[in-house]
């Protein structure tokens, strides 16, 4: 029925994860966030098949700021496809989170970008306009109308996840659309029991798109392939998921 495996473009998964444990994940294709520049350190020594792991710095979380290097994160980043999950918080001091957002922002090489915006979203989009990187997705964004056409004109993904309301979801791009568990986090809003889990989400969108469950997985490549493209990435991106978009790009 599905040519092609669950895909999470924004969840959590421990940096120590076993081959045992991602094989309980069905071949899920998993864009697996850090929160602090030491657990990306510790995840890039545990590849693993399905996982792509993201270089974090999360705005919410003080160990994370505390540990900001420009050097540190630079240096991070040479070996990642993937930055994430920065961006801005409510949380914490907002002059701080600034500065290490916009620096990302405008020193990120070829990457894809996973932002964070809980309480902040026009700030984030303001940010984004004035310093574009063609890798951004929004992350479970909540923004108002304006601040979501102004993202979408700025070039912004977004990826969504089942824990958002139909108009919240209905007033995105379709076109420029990526599925997330955020797992662990909400877990009994998204239905997602493990990280992967966007069966709930699928049949929400089919539901809103009076699309079929597979046309729905498809579109997701679809777009993760436009968005690979437009971030200059494909080649960087693991062989087998490099595979799958360029199946549903011209499939």
């Amino acid at each position: 029925m599905f040519p092609f495996p669950l895909l999470d473009c924004h969840a959590h998964i421990a940096p120590d994860v076993t081959a045992a444990q991602v094989g309980t994940l069905k071949g899920a294709q998993i864009f697996a966030m850090t929160r602090t520049l030491d657990e990306f350190k510790a995840a890039r020594t545990n590849p693993q098949t399905g996982l792509l792991w993201g270089v974090g710095v999360h705005p919410g979380v003080p160990a994370a700021l505390s540990q900001w290097s420009h050097r540190r994160f630079a240096a991070a980043v040479e070996q990642a496809v993937l930055i994430g999950e920065v961006g801005l918080d409510r949380r914490g001091d907002d002059a701080t989170q600034r500065v290490i957002f916009e620096d990302i922002l405008r020193n990120a090489p070829a990457a894809l970008i996973s932002v964070h915006s809980t309480g902040r979203a026009r700030k984030v989009v303001e940010l984004v306009e004035k310093n574009p990187h063609p890798g951004v997705m929004l992350h479970w964004f909540t923004g108002a109308p304006d601040d979501i056409q102004r993202a979408a004109a700025a070039g912004c993904f977004f990826s969504i996840n089942a824990a958002m309301t139909d108009e919240q979801m209905t007033a995105l791009p379709l076109d420029r659309v990526l599925p997330e568990t955020d797992f662990p986090a909400s877990r009994s809003r998204t239905g997602a029991k493990v990280p992967g889990d966007i069966i709930a989400l699928e049949k929400k969108v089919a539901r809103l798109t009076r699309q079929s469950l597979p046309e729905v997985r498809r579109r997701w490549y679809r777009n993760l392939s436009t968005l690979a493209e437009r971030a200059d990435v494909q080649q960087k991106l693991p062989v087998g998921l490099q595979q799958l978009i360029s199946v549903a790009r011209t499939g």
